[in-house]
C-alpha cells in the first residue's frame, strides 16, 4: 500500500501541463480536451503547415485539434507575440502550403 502511494505521488508530481507532445492522435486530442482542465495560461502553437495561432490554454487547442482534425503543438509564448493576437493564426514563410499539396493529392489520388 505505501509503496502504491509512494507510486502515486511521484507520478503525479512528475506531471507538467504545459510539456510538449510529440504525436498525439485526433483520436486522442478529443480525448485529452475531454479531461483537461482550462487554466487560462495562453499559449502559442504551430501546426505541420506552419500556422501559428494563440490559444486560451493548452486545454483550448486540444479542443480546436480535436474539432478541426489540426495538429497544433504548443511552441514558447515569445513566438507568437510579434505574429499573432490572441485567436489570430499567422502562416510563417519557411513551411509549404498545406493547401496546394492537399489539392495535389487528392487529384493524384482520383487519377489512380
Amino acid at each position: 500500500m505505501i509503496a502504491y502511494l509512494g507510486l502515486m505521488i511521484y507520478l503525479i508530481s512528475s506531471i507538467d501541463a504545459h510539456s510538449e507532445i510529440t504525436k498525439v492522435s485526433s483520436e486522442d486530442e478529443c480525448k485529452i480536451a475531454d479531461l483537461c482542465v482550462h487554466d487560462k495560461v495562453p499559449m502559442c502553437a504551430i501546426d505541420s503547415c506552419g500556422e501559428m495561432r494563440t490559444f486560451i490554454d493548452i486545454c483550448d487547442m486540444h479542443e480546436f485539434n480535436c474539432d478541426s482534425k489540426k495538429d497544433f503543438k504548443q511552441r514558447p509564448i515569445h513566438e507568437c507575440w510579434v505574429t499573432c493576437k490572441r485567436g489570430r493564426s499567422f502562416k510563417r514563410a519557411e513551411f509549404n502550403d498545406c493547401s496546394k499539396n492537399t489539392k495535389t493529392r487528392t487529384v493524384n489520388l482520383a487519377q489512380t
